[in-house]
């Protein structure tokens, strides 16, 4: 089922920048956030040997930002190169994780990178992957967060 708690977003302190000038820094722009009220959540994500997406192993760096109703945009500094995935939310109540009801449907938006959509849980990885390379300068890659309107 869609999802588990997603606390994945917020599951490690990791740093959000490695050394200056080495890598590549990208910009995470949400689009379609509903309200201003909460937090958007923002995970960077690597492939992992158990091949779980989104998973806590597979985070290798995360953001929030206060939400808005326009364009959010969360900056990644510094990654190396390779294959990445973002996993984001708006995480309206702020509590940290993708609510859901009781048959598991997410009820606050949430986004993949590469739009990409699963049937009845998460996207597989490839499916949101994209490529970094070294030190290619700035990339922007938008993610739709879709889902639930907020309760009214």
């Amino acid at each position: 089922m869609f999802p588990r708690p997603l606390t994945w977003i917020l599951s490690t302190g990791v740093l959000l920048c490695t050394a200056a000038g080495h890598g590549a820094d990208l910009e995470v722009e949400l689009r379609g956030i509903h309200s201003s009220e909460g937090q958007a959540l923002v995970a960077i994500h690597r492939r992992t040997q158990g091949g779980d997406f989104p998973s806590d192993a597979s985070v290798v760096a995360n953001a929030s930002a206060p939400a808005a109703t326009e364009a959010v945009v969360v900056v990644f500094r510094g990654l190396p190169p390779g294959e990445y995935a973002v996993a984001a939310f708006h995480d309206a109540n702020g509590d940290g994780e993708l609510n859901a009801n009781f048959v598991g449907m997410p009820t606050e938006g949430y986004g993949f990178s590469n739009d990409a959509r699963g049937f009845m849980g998460p996207p597989p990885f490839h499916d949101a992957a994209f490529s970094l390379g070294a030190d290619a300068g700035t990339t922007r890659l938008v993610v739709n967060v879709a889902g639930a309107e907020p309760a009214r």
